[in-house]
Parts: C-alpha cells; sequence; structure tokens
C-alpha cells in the first residue's frame, strides 16, 4: 500500500463508505479510517461536510471530498497508476457515469425505502421498482462487461463499486422482504458478476457480511461487555418472548409501518393462532418475513429496533429503558390482570377488593407519569412511548368496566396526571383509530362473561 495522507470518515455499514474503501484498494492506497457514529452526528462530520451534513467524507492533504461517486472520481484522477476505476474512452466513461447514477436513484433509493420504511401495498410496488432496476442492470452488465467478469471488464470499475457496495444490503433486504432479486433464472450475468466481485481482493474484506448488518437495525445501550441478549432483532424477540403480554398496532401507527390485519375470533382459535404461537395460544401474532414473534411487549421492542426511523418507541439512555420496560410489565401485572377480573368473574366483596387493588395501582402510575413524562404529554416525553402504548391500549377497557363497576378509575382528584394524558393519548394520530370505542367493546364483555360465567 502506498503511503498517501488519505484519512477517511464514514460508518463501517455505510456502503458509500465501502465504495471508497474499494476504489482506495483497487489503488493500493493506504488511509487511516475515523468511525463515524452519527448518532448524534460529530461535530467534526458537521465541521467536514457543512452542506449535506453526510458520510463519507475523504480527506486528502488539506483537501476534504465529500460525495462518494465524487471520490471515487478524484481517486482516478489523482491516483492514474494501477488499473483504472473510469475507461479512458470518453463515451465508456460517460456511460459508466451514466449507470452508476442510475444505481443510486432507481435501484439504491428503492433498496432503502424498503429497509426503512415501505411496508405493505407500498413494499410491493417498490419491489416490483426494484426488480425492474436489476432487469435493466443485466441488460447494462452484458453490454458494458462485453463477456468478461465485471462492467468495467477485467477488472473492478466505477460501475462494479458502485453497485458492488451494496452486496451486503441486497441479501439483508431480500430477507426481510422475502423476496430474491439476484435470481439465476432473471439477473444470471448480476449473479455470476456479484459472486466473482465478493472474492475480489479489492472488496472481499470491505462489503460487510448480512449478519453483521442486520444488527445495525439494534439499538441497545450496552455496547460494550458481553451481552445479555441476542444481537439479531428476532433473536432477542425470542429471548424476552422467554423471558417475560397489548397492542402492537399503536407502535406500527407510531412507526407509520403499514400492515395486514387478520382477526382471530378466539372460540374456537384457529389452527393458524395453534400453529402460529403454540406455547401461549395467545394473540397478538406478528409476522415479519418468514419470522413470526408472539407477545405485545416483547413485539413493540422490536418494531422499534427493525425500524429505528421516526419517534423511538424505548427511550434511549439505558436508565430510562429499564424504567420504561419495568412500568410497562408492572401495567400488564398490577392493572391489567385486576381489570381482567372486573371484566371476566369478580364479583361482590371479591369485586370490591380487586377495585381497590386496581386504585392503588393507577395512583402508582400517576407518580410514575409526573417522574417519567418531567412535565410533558406522555409517558415518553413529547410523544407516545413504550408505557404510553402499555397502558394507552386499555383505555377502552378501562371506560367499560368503569361503567360496569360503577366507579371512576381516572379520577380528576386522585389522578389528575392520567386524566389529561388519556385526553391527548386518544387524540394522538397513532391511536384515535386503534383504541376501540367502549359501546363495541360492551358486547365482547357480554360474549366473555357468558363463556366464562
Amino acid at each position: 500500500m502506498e503511503a498517501s495522507g488519505v484519512r477517511l470518515l464514514g460508518a463501517w455499514w455505510s456502503p458509500f463508505l465501502n465504495r471508497v474503501q474499494i476504489a482506495l484498494n483497487v489503488k493500493c492506497i493506504d488511509y487511516e479510517s475515523i468511525e463515524e457514529t452519527l448518532h448524534p452526528k460529530s461535530d467534526f462530520l458537521l465541521k467536514s461536510n457543512p452542506v449535506y451534513k453526510k458520510i463519507p467524507v475523504f480527506f486528502h492533504a488539506d483537501k476534504t471530498i465529500c460525495e462518494s461517486l465524487v471520490i471515487l472520481q478524484y481517486i482516478d484522477e489523482v491516483w492514474p497508476h494501477g488499473p483504472s476505476i473510469l475507461p479512458s474512452d470518453s463515451h465508456d466513461r460517460a456511460t459508466a457515469r451514466f449507470w452508476a447514477a442510475y444505481i443510486d436513484d432507481k435501484f439504491f433509493l428503492p433498496l432503502k425505502q424498503l429497509i426503512l420504511f415501505a411496508r405493505g401495498e407500498e413494499a410491493k410496488k417498490v419491489v416490483q421498482e426494484t426488480q425492474e432496476a436489476l432487469a435493466l442492470l443485466e441488460e447494462a452488465f452484458v453490454k458494458c462487461s462485453k463477456g468478461k467478469a465485471y462492467f468495467g471488464g477485467d477488472s473492478i470499475g466505477y460501475i462494479d463499486i458502485t453497485l458492488g457496495s451494496l452486496l451486503g444490503w441486497i441479501e439483508v433486504v431480500e430477507e426481510a422482504a422475502n423476496v430474491k432479486f439476484l435470481d439465476q433464472s432473471k439477473t444470471p450475468g448480476l449473479v455470476g458478476w456479484a459472486k466473482k466481485f465478493r472474492l475480489d481482493d479489492a472488496a472481499k474484506e470491505v462489503i460487510p457480511e448480512a449478519e453483521k448488518l442486520k444488527q445495525t437495525y439494534v439499538d441497545e445501550a450496552w455496547t460494550n461487555g458481553p451481552s445479555i441478549l441476542p444481537s439479531d432483532p428476532h433473536d432477542r424477540a425470542i429471548a424476552r418472548f422467554w423471558a417475560a403480554y397489548i397492542d402492537d398496532n399503536i407502535a406500527l401507527n407510531v412507526k407509520c409501518i403499514d400492515y395486514e390485519s387478520i382477526e382471530e375470533t378466539l372460540h374456537p382459535k384457529s389452527d393458524f393462532l395453534l400453529k402460529s404461537n403454540p406455547v401461549y395460544k395467545k394473540i397478538p401474532v406478528f409476522f415479519h418475513a418468514d419470522k413470526t414473534i408472539c407477545e405485545s411487549l416483547v413485539i413493540l421492542q422490536y418494531i422499534d429496533e427493525v425500524w429505528p426511523h421516526g419517534p423511538s418507541i424505548l427511550p434511549s439512555d439505558s436508565y430510562d429503558r429499564a424504567t420504561a420496560r419495568f412500568w410497562a410489565a408492572y401495567i400488564d401485572d398490577k392493572f391489567f390482570l385486576p381489570l381482567k377480573q372486573l371484566i371476566l368473574f369478580a364479583r361482590g366483596e371479591e369485586a370490591k377488593k380487586v377495585v381497590q387493588e386496581t386504585q392503588e395501582a393507577l395512583a402508582l402510575l400517576e407518580e410514575a407519569f409526573v417522574k417519567c413524562s418531567k412535565g410533558k404529554a406522555y409517558f415518553g416525553g413529547d410523544s407516545i412511548g413504550y408505557i404510553d402504548i402499555t397502558l394507552g391500549c386499555l383505555l377502552g377497557w378501562v371506560e367499560v368496566v368503569e361503567e360496569a363497576a360503577n366507579v371512576k378509575f381516572l379520577d380528576q382528584s386522585k389522578t389528575p396526571g392520567l386524566v389529561g394524558w388519556a385526553k391527548k393519548f386518544r387524540l394522538d394520530d397513532a391511536a384515535k383509530e386503534v383504541i376501540p370505542e367502549a359501546e363495541k367493546l360492551k358486547q365482547t364483555v357480554k360474549m366473555l362473561q357468558a363463556i366464562y360465567g
């Protein structure tokens, strides 16, 4: 490697950083890596790239270069020795630039949508767009490679680096969206190209492994020392399932994630439910690609980890996350269970005792609201969070039980904070179409009481 005075600011998982790393390897140029965390963005990044505030940033002596495709061309011009990244012919260079821009615009952007937020029907549309882009890239490969190994001919070139840097993420999205983009029957040229590219000396130590990339979805506090939970979001959810129950629709709405609802009758329980959740045989069951997650609080955390965009459901601070988990479990154990007893079977003196337990639980939740909200609208602060969802999804049932038991749980004189919180929660866009109306729930109560006596 040539000593060059080159420094490179980026994050290991970024395909744009990987492009520059591969180009430097092609040219056998030594460089210093500076890892950027991005959350929050460092002052160094903001100062180095004040316009886009993005990685990678390339430092060469006293020069600073931004934008990966610009950097690739800079490298090829400043270090003309070794294999050329861009073709020498003017038309071929223009063609390479065209397809590199096409990859970013028509392939990477849809891929990014599938990674971050496209779900349901929108995802199907984006998958189709991505497949159409790959069909054109297959044609481009045949024309540009002229029967050789790479778009660039015998060695890795500009288009190869631009597309090849995305191979790890392609694998992740294929698994998450349950689709095959690089398919031998549809894109045989690209399938063979991808295998060769991954094995090339310039790329093989740079392209991140798919399993490691999946971990970038995870946002846990303990980054040093042995991990208590598995690193993969699915495996983490399974671990929480065995360690630890209300409506995940709100969490999906908070994250703006589209989803398909499958109604379960429960009486009798369907074979689909029994097969999907053979341990507890309960709803909800959450299906994400080929993964099945059970238990609502487990699902909430999975959603927050796999879709980190939008408002966070769990706080970022370690202690605050632990506090949120504590109160969510408390709500299920000390508030929901007594509420369930009042709905199903508690009567007479037993009902009075359960009402008292429920009121005591709410008194503690009032204190928790004051402490957690710190004067803001929700337990989670300015936006709905983990505790809000866990308690808020019970509001319809609280109203039903209040009427049936002739008691007021959310009382302005005893729980003023929760009264105000409940009003705001019901009006929030993520919740208002999800919380069932009390009148509708009363019909369900009659059915449940008939079943459980």
